[in-house]
């Protein structure tokens, strides 16, 4: 162990999390064990390789000189692979106990990277102006991943490197290589489609075919398993915030960020986006201050984090609670939160049976017992429990049928039995296809007894059996479960194998732990334990991921470190491993680099390691490494950096500069000078001018050469042909072609005298008669095409927008006075402002005519009804009165009827005489 030389080992590459540092040296010592037995590996690979071994040939003649000719050439080519893999891995390759010692030495320049790491999240968090507990975690997370080397991709076990590509999970923020997410998403969906392809469909008991599940393809996170689908494969590096691809790895950011603000939109939802600078785990919460009163509203208005959304005054709610006895009572809430009102009163049940006191809030309950109240039938009683409210009608009163349900019938009274009808059941049984054979029954149907031919389960067999029972076979399944490893083995399997119950039990690659999960196919997860690391004097312990304890540094620990500073510093840190950093104190001295009078405000340089490689090394073999020198040394003041206030070429800006560069430059802003034209500005950047105070055009900058860009008129879109020039332009003449108002012509006018220049001077006046011009420039000068609301034909010319007057149609229709007989031609306006006529002394004489024709049908049926009423009573009087009435009256009935007969026929021969007097002295004389 005392000979072992490391300094040929290949050294290690720096960590992804760590700013970049001066390189560490290798203790030196004798020969490295490890590069030489792999030397002497691959010498002896090679030399097999140069002998030209070949595989054994076949003796049998009928093979051809062709097909072992391919067989060797094809053995020759796998060899040479077998031998480059070889000497890849013995120059890359680093035992265990030579990374233990590696991670030793980087653990001497930890705390000099405290200083960067402390620039590089002031830097960060410079924008942030909120609370500092809001953003202690965000950048104690951030310290985490710069100081340690917890950055470690759970698929591969392997640091993530500054210069990797990475794929950041947006759920955990864990990082992955991108290359490994790729093959994990992809490994995953295609296992799932595997299965979903050997996966087929069955039939049931019931002979129906289930086909299989549809496919559902997505792949999950490995640490957190959020799910992912298909098409969110990444398949591009990123930064975190996302807006700049494949970024660069600057030594002064954090790596795999772009530098730019963040500008994610904060959760929860607020408005406002991240002011950090691009970073990766989750935001802080919203530094942002609003103006909001307390949640009920009875404060004043004030000035809040917006993380904090809401805030609690020290009043008391007033509001009624929902018994409207009571008032709340409770601190600041919202209004629609009042908790349940919790005083007490006694209350009775819904039923009224019994009565408690309860809380306000629960005044309305049951008590559990049975209503038994009795139906108004008064042979019942109610049988609910506790309710409130009427029984309602006595359920047995209610139409009813008998068990089979074929009669109907209303029972005479709610005591009457409604029985079974003798009928067949012929209910549908369980099985769904055969109904029950017994006669009508009370209670439930038996199970179905038809014997009936079925296929089992995995479908071999087919036999009849009894319908309600399932047929299943005694064929045991020989297919393989889900993990492709075990068989079935499940009595008349339908083809929906269960999955594997059985546990995988394999290593991890941690090299500790078993995987857990059940038989599986396919790389087991990650193993998801911590394991701890400490520090030198144990004061201080991380979680890291099991397995990569020894690849990641020591934490950092807070106690004081008692070893003296070696420069003109008071170089106090804390707890380290390795070395003391070197110090990160400013020189403070006088430039002499520079010779200015500022003091060298540089990191301390007195004792600085510097390594050193021999350039005249001459390595062996590909895995010879240079030696390398490592010196302690006073380094020379580095250029001042102080800046001084320095004008640019162009005299746009006064911008500080480095005192050492302190000389006049383009600021980078376009040069703005006013040109000849009088509307352009000189577009160079910033460049070298006579006098920087003017702002005219000077002999180096460019002259114009754009076209005319002075706006057009509102409307127009043909832009100027003429060169730059001062307003205004030349009237456009394009000849612009459109359709009419009513879309049957096209018409053509100019484009300057539809939207002329000058429309913001224009008056009233001159802006109506424009109006009037263009309405005239597209109408056509024919008919309009449009129809009025009556139904009419417009009128008038072709026009814009509704016809005009439509309620002065003089198309002729017909009106009618109510009766109908009355009819006559009318104007359409008119006809609209009184639809109907009035009756004339015609009309009122054929309605008087038919009052009268009414009246007398109406007589005549009064007649018609007294004289029957009359035989229905004299009919009555003979079957039930059976006294015999006085001769005197009978004698005056008689008389009194023989006058009545006489009257009826008298009466109409006199009107006839009359009748025929009255006409001839009318008519005759």
């Amino acid at each position: 162990m005392a000979s072992r030389n490391r300094s040929k080992v290949a050294p290690k590459e720096q960590n992804a999390w760590n700013v970049p540092v001066q390189p560490k040296p290798d203790p030196i010592g004798g020969k490295s064990r490890k590069p030489a037995t792999s030397k002497g590996a691959i010498t002896t690979t090679s030399e097999t390789c140069q002998s030209g071994s070949k595989i054994p040939l076949p003796t049998n003649s009928s093979v051809s000189s062709i097909m072992l000719k391919k067989s060797q050439e094809k053995f020759n080519q796998v060899q040479r692979q077998h031998v480059e893999t070889a000497k890849k891995y013995a120059v890359e390759y680093v035992s265990s106990e030579e990374e233990e010692e590696q991670n030793e030495a980087n653990g001497e320049e930890t705390g000099a990277n405290d200083a960067a790491t402390k620039n590089i999240l002031g830097e960060v968090l410079k924008n942030y102006h909120g609370i500092e507990t809001d953003v202690g975690k965000t950048e104690e997370y951030l310290q985490n991943l710069l100081e340690s080397r917890n950055a470690v991709c759970l698929i591969c076990i392997e640091t993530v490197k500054r210069a990797d590509r990475i794929w950041s999970c947006t759920a955990c923020y864990t990082f992955f290589h991108l290359m490994c997410i790729q093959r994990w998403a992809n490994d995953s969906m295609s296992m799932k489609r595997i299965n979903h392809e050997q996966q087929e469909g069955y039939y049931n008991n019931r002979g129906e075919y289930i086909p299989k599940p549809a496919l559902n393809v997505h792949w999950d996170c490995p640490k957190c398993r959020r799910e992912y689908e298909p098409e969110n494969i990444p398949r591009h590096y990123e930064c975190f915030c996302g807006k700049e691809r494949e970024p660069s790895a600057h030594p002064w950011l954090i790596p795999h960020s772009c530098g730019e603000p963040c500008a994610k939109k904060l959760a929860p939802a607020c408005g406002h986006t991240c002011r950090l600078l691009c970073h990766p785990g989750p935001c802080p919460p919203c530094p942002q201050t609003v103006n909001v009163s307390c949640r009920c509203g009875s404060s004043p208005v004030k000035t809040i984090r917006c993380a904090q959304k809401t805030w609690t005054c020290t009043k008391k709610c007033k509001r009624k609670l929902i018994c409207g006895i009571h008032e709340c009572g409770a601190q600041c809430h919202d209004p629609s939160q009042c908790p349940p009102c919790q005083s007490r009163s006694k209350q009775a049940c819904l039923c009224g049976a019994q009565s408690k006191e309860v809380n306000c809030h629960e005044s309305r309950w049951q008590c559990g017992t049975v209503c038994n109240k009795p139906f108004p039938c008064g042979l019942h009683r109610c049988e609910q429990i506790c309710h409130a409210g009427p029984c309602g009608p006595c359920p047995l009163g209610l139409p009813r049928s008998c068990p089979c349900g074929k009669s109907e019938t209303r029972a005479a009274s709610c005591s009457e039995r409604i029985g079974t009808c003798g009928d067949t059941c012929e209910k549908v049984l369980a099985c769904g296809k055969h109904l029950c054979p017994e006669r009508c029954h009370q209670g439930a149907c038996g199970d179905c007894l038809e014997m009936v031919p079925k296929v089992c389960r995995c479908g071999s067999t087919k036999k009849p059996i009894v319908c309600h029972r399932e047929a299943i076979c005694e064929g045991r399944c020989k297919r393989m479960r889900s993990c492709g490893k075990h068989q079935c083995n499940r009595k008349c399997c339908e083809g929906q194998c269960q999955p594997c119950d059985k546990v995988c039990g394999k290593t991890l690659p941690c090299g500790k732990h078993k995987c857990s999960s059940l038989c599986h196919q396919g790389p087991c997860y990650p193993c998801n334990q911590k394991s701890s690391v400490k520090c030198r004097c144990g004061g201080t312990v991380v979680e890291v991921a099991c397995g990569r304890e020894r690849k990641a540094n020591a934490p950092k620990c807070k106690l004081p470190c008692r070893t003296a500073s070696k420069c003109h510093h008071p170089n106090t840190h804390s707890c380290h491993t390795g070395e003391c950093p070197p110090c990160t104190l400013p020189c403070g001295e006088p430039n002499d680099t520079t010779n200015c009078e500022h003091p060298c405000r540089a990191k301390c340089h007195d004792a600085v390691r510097v390594v050193t490689r021999d350039k005249n090394f001459k390595p062996v073999g590909p895995w010879d490494v240079p030696r390398e020198t490592v010196e302690v040394k006073t380094l020379p003041h580095p250029p001042c950096n102080v800046k001084v206030p320095v004008m640019c070429l162009g005299g746009h800006e006064t911008a500080d500069w480095p005192c050492s560069n302190s000389k006049p430059s383009s600021c980078g802003r376009p040069c703005g000078r006013l040109l000849k034209c009088g509307v352009h500005r000189c577009p160079l950047p910033c460049h070298k001018v006579t006098h920087r105070a003017t702002t005219t055009q000077d002999s180096r900058c460019e002259p114009c050469s754009t076209g005319c860009t002075i706006a057009r008129p509102e409307g127009c879109i043909h832009p100027c042909t003429l060169r730059c020039h001062k307003p205004p332009c030349d009237p456009c003449l394009v000849s612009i072609k459109a359709h009419c108002y009513c879309g049957l012509t096209q018409v053509f006018y100019k484009c300057h005298e539809f939207y002329p220049a000058g429309m913001e001077e224009k008056t009233q006046e001159e802006l109506a008669e424009l109006n009037r011009r263009r309405e005239s420039f597209l109408s056509c000068g024919q008919k309009c095409i449009k129809n009025f609301p009556c139904g009419h034909r417009c009128t008038s010319i072709c026009h814009p927008g509704r016809c005009p007057n439509p309620d002065q149609c003089s198309k002729k229709v017909k009106a009618s006075c109510k009766c109908g007989h009355r009819k006559v031609e009318v104007s359409c306006k008119v006809a609209r402002t009184t639809p109907t006529l009035d009756c004339d002394q015609q009309c009122e004489a054929i309605l008087a005519q038919k009052q009268e024709e009414q009246e007398r049908k109406e007589r005549e049926a009064r007649e018609q009804e007294e004289l029957r009423n009359q035989r229905e009573l004299q009919e009555y009087e003979r079957k039930f009165n059976k006294r015999k009435p006085r001769e005197r009256k009978r004698h005056q009935v008689q008389e009194e009827e023989r006058g009545r007969h006489w009257a009826v026929y008298v009466a109409p021969v006199v009107a006839v005489l009359i009748g025929v007097g009255l006409y001839y002295c009318l008519f005759l004389q």
